[in-house]
């Protein structure tokens, strides 16, 4: 390699190696991708004007049940719902049954997802629904403030990209743990409510993170034309490869509310791959904690003013009674 590099620099050429060629060639697929669809736009293919939110899920039936509860809960006007979700044993399975009954009568669809096959799953699941955009979101959120989802919904996202969970509450990275500085705001009206924006390649850590799968907002096609350009396994490898794309979004602005209401409480870590910083109550425990008749008291987390997006807490539980979300009578 050095003896090519050495050939190839008086000629103004530059070797690379197979990991940067691969990400050039999936950057081109995604450009070309994504330039058809421009295409097919300016001559009326268009999606419905609805939206959607998919959940990943991995053993934490109980923290999802706090992530739907706050979810029906927080936004003026829930849109549907599609949970991909995994369990290695069957009693994290019942556990997910259990919480899937509690909201039945909601737009919520679950879809199992077989061992090794989250792409294949994930892309069926982007190609199948009509949504015209869509927000994806993790199990181990919960909500903190109310949302008029309307709002983000109806910003142009191929100028914008709107997100839940930044606000300039937000001065810390918990993922690098390091502080960080809030970027150069500008404050615009978007239907009439005041919102922030920034320049995404203007921003440090987490805001200039354009392509995270916490709560940011993208029209499906983009999605869906990102996602068959990527190798990935799992969510956390599908956020990875995403940021493969990040240069192609820089020049967009960001938007957010005032204040984050979303925060991702990473309580424990439920795949290996990625060590990602996180703490020290197990999945099984949790589980137990369902099956003893208990739920996260999600509620104690309204109005909390996080530092961080993402942000260690303690974990309160009450008893599941007639008068949290979505319990029987």
């Amino acid at each position: 390699m050095p003896v090519m590099r050495f050939l190839a620099r008086p000629l103004g050429l530059k070797v690379i190696d197979k990991n940067e060629y691969q990400m050039w060639s999936d950057r081109y697929g995604a450009g070309c991708d994504l330039l058809q669809l421009c295409i097919d736009e300016n001559i009326g293919g268009k999606n419905s004007k609805e939206a959607c939110c998919i959940i990943f899920s991995m053993d934490r039936a109980i923290q999802l049940h706090g992530l739907l509860c706050g979810y029906f809960e927080k936004i003026n006007r829930p849109v549907p719902v599609y949970i991909l979700y995994r369990a290695t044993s069957e009693p994290h399975r019942v556990a997910y049954e259990e919480v899937f009954s509690l909201f039945k009568d909601k737009q919520v669809f679950p879809v199992y997802q077989e061992q090794n096959t989250f792409r294949e799953q994930l892309l069926n699941l982007l190609e199948t629904i009509r949504s015209e955009k869509l927000f994806f979101l993790v199990d181990d959120i919960l909500f903190t403030e109310n949302i008029d989802l309307d709002v983000l919904l109806n910003i142009n996202s191929r100028m914008y990209i709107p997100t839940l969970r930044l606000g300039s509450n937000l001065t810390r990275c918990y993922t690098q743990q390091k502080n960080q500085s809030l970027p150069p705001f500008q404050r615009k009206n978007f239907g009439g409510k005041d919102l922030l924006a920034w320049q995404w390649s203007k921003g440090e850590l987490d805001w200039g993170y354009p392509l995270s799968v916490d709560g940011t907002i993208f029209y499906r096609d983009e999605v869906l034309a990102l996602a068959r350009n990527a190798a990935f396994s799992n969510p956390n490898q599908f956020e990875g490869h995403l940021q493969r794309f990040s240069e192609m979004y820089n020049f967009r602005f960001g938007v957010c509310f005032e204040k984050s209401p979303i925060i991702n409480v990473p309580v424990n870590r439920v795949q290996t791959e990625y060590l990602n910083v996180h703490g020290d109550i197990h999945q099984d425990y949790l589980l137990e904690k369902w099956n003893e008749g208990f739920r996260i008291e999600y509620q104690s987390l309204y109005g909390f003013m996080n530092e961080s997006a993402h942000q260690e807490l303690p974990i309160d539980f009450v008893r599941r009674e007639y008068d949290s979300c979505n319990d029987k009578k």
